[in-house]
C-alpha cells in the first residue's frame, strides 16, 4: 500500500462484511444518504428528493426550484454522493441547462487538499477553487451547501 492509501484508504479497503450480506460501508452510506434526504425535504427550494437506486441508495437526486430565490431558472437538479470512509468523501452537485457547480470533498488533481468548489458554463471547462467546510455532519453540510448555492446563484444574476 502506498503512503497516500495509508493516509486515506480507498472505500474498497474499508468494507467489513455483515451477516445479512451487506457491508458496513453500504449500510453507513444508506443511513447517511437518508439523513441527506430528510434535510433536503425541509429546504424551501426542494421540489422532489429521493435516493437512487430506490432500495440501496448510492446517491441522492433532487429537483430544485431556484426561482423561489428570485433566480431566473425554474428547475434544476441537485445530486449528492457520499463515501462513508474516514474522512468521508462527498459531492453536492447542482446542474441546470447552461451552468453547473459543485462542492466536493474528494481527491482532485486541480486543487491542493480535498475540499473544493467547481463550476462551469455550458460545456466549457471547469474552474476550481480550494475551499473549506464548516459543517461536520451530512445534514449540516446540506444546509451549508444550499446557502452557498443560493449566494452563488443570486450573485450570478
Amino acid at each position: 500500500m502506498n503512503t497516500q492509501e495509508q493516509d486515506h484508504p480507498s472505500p474498497r479497503n474499508q468494507r467489513i462484511g455483515w451477516p445479512d450480506g451487506g457491508t458496513s460501508f453500504s449500510n453507513d452510506r444508506h443511513r447517511i444518504l437518508r439523513e441527506v434526504i430528510e434535510a433536503l425535504r425541509r429546504h424551501p427550494i426542494v421540489v422532489n428528493v429521493r435516493g437512487h437506486p430506490p432500495s440501496t441508495f448510492t446517491e441522492v437526486r433532487a429537483t430544485l426550484a431556484p426561482n423561489r430565490w428570485g433566480y431566473g431558472t425554474e428547475s434544476a437538479t441537485f445530486r449528492v454522493t457520499w463515501q462513508p470512509i474516514e474522512p468521508p468523501e462527498f459531492a453536492f452537485h447542482y446542474s441546470e441547462d447552461e451552468f453547473d457547480c459543485g462542492w466536493h470533498y474528494e481527491p482532485n488533481p486541480h486543487v491542493d487538499g480535498y475540499a473544493h468548489y467547481q463550476e462551469r458554463d455550458g460545456d466549457g471547462p471547469y474552474r476550481y477553487e480550494a475551499i473549506s467546510f464548516d459543517g461536520d455532519t451530512a445534514p449540516e453540510l446540506v444546509w451549508e451547501v444550499m446557502e452557498r448555492l443560493k449566494q452563488r446563484l443570486v450573485n450570478q444574476e
